[in-house]
């Protein structure tokens, strides 16, 4: 496919005009997408599918359209043509773009991320036998995702990955649910293993009757999917400068220097480990670590150029939505063996979910419990508790409510399956939290 790429880009370009610029980026995939349900396959299927953003800058005038992208380059060709077209005419009738980023040749980068995991036809066998005899239903992806930017002033990027994502529910006979998410670049039969005895020793204790409490502020612990839910609502106006810019932004407080986070927090980018490619969906190369929260004090929101451009302020090429694509928390002294003993009495949250803002500006969040979450006293679980609803600020289970994070972070990646696999990840530790507040 990056064959194919290079040369549909260098055959659109020798069709453009002396005033036309014109930004070129490709999202592909070739996935082996298997949906499984009572530990048998229920869907199995090969996706082979790619797609083009046109980025066309004429005079100030700012036009973006999408071409699906295959493996017959003539096809590709005549409709790449066709869509260049229409991005000339839809220009004609548009106003100039006071903010409209500049296209540039910022220099060109390349990776390639090798996996080692089953053949798309020893899938099955490798997974199957491991499954026997327990209820299980998810999604299994595993393959090769692609993007590519070029552009026609000579900027050229390209990123690949072989990968692949296991996202599984558990059920009890009472249909009561373990979430379990093995996702690499290489398969491990022991590390799978004992994710999955973890997801077993929970299910034992998930059919138990539920404890019913009360609303109230708890204790509680977070375990990293459950953290990661809540790092996830930064991408939805809370890191980006757009939207503390247009006065709706989870950050204001801290921005605004009203408040501040524990010195136990620490948040960047990150782009070491791969898990997304540094350049954007305009070939902008990202730094390849950025801190955005440091020790509780805010550095960077993400900037895109436009925002650079209409708030007058520095860019660090973050994409346009100002979202996070490789966000790493750091990590604490809390030891995992300890979690319980630590706890003590309180809340073992494995999973958050129905997330939205109930006070954007002031950061607080609402949500619910989701998965095996479990009442704990004296350091030992007693039994789950039925879901409940939660409403937080982040100022406090960031702020002052954070007692400790855990000494290991696990990647958390996006599973996301809507039109095509996503790409990029997240680095999150569990975290211990007192006084957290439940609502219903």
């Amino acid at each position: 496919m990056q064959n194919l790429f290079n040369q549909f880009a260098k055959d659109i370009f020798q069709k453009l005009q002396v005033d036309e610029v014109l930004s070129l980026s490709l999202s592909g995939e070739k996935t082996l997408f298997t949906r499984l349900n009572q530990a048998k396959i229920r869907q199995i299927s090969n996706v082979d599918q790619g797609s083009v953003k046109f980025t066309f800058l004429k005079k100030g005038r700012h036009v973006k359209y999408y071409v699906p992208f295959g493996t017959d380059s003539k096809i590709n060709l005549e409709k790449g043509l066709k869509i260049l077209e229409r991005c000339r005419e839809d220009a004609k009738g548009l106003p100039i773009d006071p903010f409209c980023p500049e296209i540039k040749d910022l220099g060109s980068s390349e990776e390639h991320h090798k996996g080692s995991f089953p053949k798309d036809a020893d899938w099955m066998d490798a997974l199957l036998p491991i499954l026997n005899g327990l209820d299980c239903a998810g999604l299994l992806t595993a393959g090769s995702v692609m993007r590519g930017n070029i552009n026609s002033l000579g900027q050229s990027h390209w990123y690949d990955s072989e990968n692949f994502c296991l996202d599984l529910s558990f059920y009890t006979p009472s249909q009561k649910a373990v979430k379990l998410i093995y996702a690499d670049k290489n398969w491990s039969p022991q590390s799978f293993q004992s994710k999955l005895n973890f997801s077993k020793e929970q299910l034992g204790k998930l059919d138990s009757p539920n404890k019913n409490l009360a609303p109230g502020k708890y204790r509680t612990y977070f375990a990293p999917e459950a953290t990661y839910g809540f790092l996830n609502m930064l991408s939805w106006n809370g890191v980006s400068a757009a939207s503390y810019y247009q006065g709706q932004s989870a950050f204001k407080l801290i921005k605004d220097g009203q408040t501040k986070l524990s010195p136990l927090f620490t948040l960047c980018e990150d782009f070491t480990k791969g898990v997304s490619p540094r350049f954007n969906s305009l070939g902008e190369l990202a730094p390849i670590s950025l801190p955005v929260v440091e020790k509780g004090q805010l550095k960077n929101l993400l900037t895109s150029t436009r925002s650079a451009k209409e708030y007058n302020v520095e860019t660090n090429y973050a994409d346009s939505g100002e979202g996070l694509r490789a966000p790493s928390i750091a990590t604490g002294s809390l030891q995992e063996g300890e979690i319980l003993k630590i706890l003590d009495t309180g809340l073992f949250v494995s999973n958050v979910h129905y997330l939205n803002w109930s006070d954007l500006n002031k950061g607080r969040i609402t949500g619910m419990t989701r998965y095996a979450c479990f009442w704990v006293e004296n350091g030992k679980i007693i039994s789950p508790i039925k879901d409940m609803r939660f409403d937080e600020t982040l100022y406090h289970f960031w702020g002052e409510g954070l007692l400790n994070l855990t000494d290991k972070s696990y990647l958390i990646p996006e599973t996301d399956t809507y039109d095509a696999r996503s790409v990029g990840g997240s680095l999150a530790p569990g975290m211990l939290v007192q006084d957290f507040s439940y609502t219903l």
